[in-house]
């Protein structure tokens, strides 16, 4: 699909592999952070780390993930990164953020708060497990059958997105940040036109 059959590889993400990768690291960090002491408020600075975790979401796919430059490396690597999903949103592989971005977003937030900064490791591991969990809820909203009114309603949500507006709606695990920032999506009345019927051509 991109045209590289490495890429293509690099950007086809089983969610098994996420969670192989993210899990431990999340694990390890909490339980070295508990033996270096710190009592409740190392949970404290897990929530902190997962409340930044949300932020990173909702901006990193504002501003990062749907930059769209015209032309050359610029346009291959949003491409790479968030296009193929968009172009390709029923594929279960490619709704899992590639680890070109995932790990070095992860890995430096551990050095910033950890290594150059005195935060305790459970920032780092709330940040991570908000990560894993946006992953997978991304997943779930895709391609699972949600089974109560909220869930239902977070996933019509995303598919607005997708299907009728792709310059607001970019909180998915956290979409409160949309009605903060002023960029949420509104359902459309009653016998409206459908999102999915509003949509022509690429899905946004």
């Amino acid at each position: 699909m991109t045209g590289s059959a490495l890429l293509d590889r690099i950007i086809h993400v089983h969610p098994v592999t996420t969670s192989a990768i993210f899990t431990p690291v999340a694990a390890a960090a909490t339980a070295l952070a508990v033996t270096k002491g710190g009592g409740w408020s190392l949970a404290g600075w897990g929530l902190a780390g997962y409340v930044a975790w949300t932020l990173s979401e909702y901006w990193g796919h504002r501003i990062v993930l749907h930059y769209e430059p015209e032309r050359g490396f610029g346009a291959k690597l949003h491409y790479i990164l968030h296009g193929v999903h968009h172009d390709y949103p029923q594929d279960a592989r490619r709704s899992i953020l590639s680890p070109l971005l995932s790990i070095p977003m992860v890995g430096g937030t551990f050095y910033l708060s950890s290594v150059l900064g005195d935060l305790p490791l459970t920032f780092g591991a709330g940040y991570t497990v908000g990560y894993l969990a946006y992953d997978l809820f991304h997943l779930y909203l895709h391609h699972g059958k949600p089974k109560n009114r909220l869930l239902r309603t977070l996933r019509e949500y995303h598919m607005r997105h997708h299907f009728r507006d792709d310059t607001k709606g970019f909180g998915i695990s956290a979409p409160y940040w949309d009605e903060l920032f002023g960029t949420s999506i509104a359902r459309l009345p009653r016998g409206g036109q459908s999102a999915r019927a509003a949509t022509s051509g690429r899905a946004a």
